[in-house]
């Protein structure tokens, strides 16, 4: 009896990079998903330079430049082209267009299981590889959100309030008696979990907006700014290029 397969399947491919070798900025026509299987290099992207690393996940928009160098022992990567629905998936559990990264033990274990099944090829690989890549996936916005941490459900509800706040200045004040903590908790929570700031949170989703607006629309980039809450266009391209490493006018030129 023949063995359908998923209707809709991720690319996997498997990639090795050579000890001290580096790739010059660059950018993609697809999003993808890395997994680091060995190794580990420096990645320039978005604006900020991540070490990646065995266990490490990260997504790579369409179209973002990015810059490796690695280190004396090379690297592994599988790299996923997501299938659609896995796609949605990522974009709406993670700040996608900031190109996040996670590492974590159970990530290079799944990432390890990809590769066997990978070299094994057979009827059930490509459904193995697929929930595999689901499981990545969920856990990468679990980093992302900091939802494994006990703390989290504090910067959750911050987070909520701020997204609540639209296009309206951030009040510290107001958002720590929605969250329930001193600002100097609030501010301490963020950044363990986050990585960021509250202020820098706002910003970013500020700048989610924007690249909405930016990819699926015409809009002039004065009016994009006004709609996302920037004081003016030039407040638009400097939180843009702080957030993504390139300016309104270069990301609407690939998208």
């Amino acid at each position: 009896m023949a063995v359908p397969s998923p209707s809709v399947a991720s690319r996997f491919d498997y990639r090795t990079y050579a000890p001290n070798s580096s790739i010059a900025p660059h950018l993609h026509d697809a999003p993808s998903l890395t997994l680091v299987l060995g190794g580990g290099y420096e990645e320039r992207i978005a604006g900020r330079t991540a070490l990646q690393r065995e266990g490490c996940a990260l997504i790579c928009p369409q179209d973002l430049p990015h810059a490796q160098r690695f280190g004396a022992r090379g690297a592994r990567k599988i790299i996923v082209t997501p299938g659609p629905a896995l796609l949605d998936y990522l974009r709406t559990t993670t700040m996608f267009s900031s190109a996040p990264s996670v590492r974590a033990a159970p990530i290079g274990k799944l990432a390890r299981q990809i590769l066997a099944e990978r070299s094994l090829d057979d009827a059930f690989s490509g459904a193995a590889m697929e929930g595999a890549a689901w499981q990545i996936a969920a856990l990468l916005g679990r980093g992302v959100t900091g939802a494994s941490v006990p703390a989290s459900s504090l910067v959750r509800r911050a987070c909520r309030a701020i997204a609540a706040m639209d296009d309206q200045p951030i009040a510290i004040a107001a958002l720590c008696r929605e969250a329930g903590c001193h600002p100097a908790t609030l501010t301490r929570a963020f950044r363990r979990e986050l990585g960021c700031t509250p202020g820098d949170y706002q910003r970013r989703l500020r700048v989610e907006r924007a690249v909405r607006l930016l990819r699926d629309t015409a809009m002039p980039l004065a009016d994009v700014a006004a709609a996302c809450g920037f004081c003016d266009q030039s407040h638009l391209a400097r939180s843009f290029r702080h957030v993504l490493g390139c300016t309104p006018s270069d990301y609407r030129r690939r998208a």
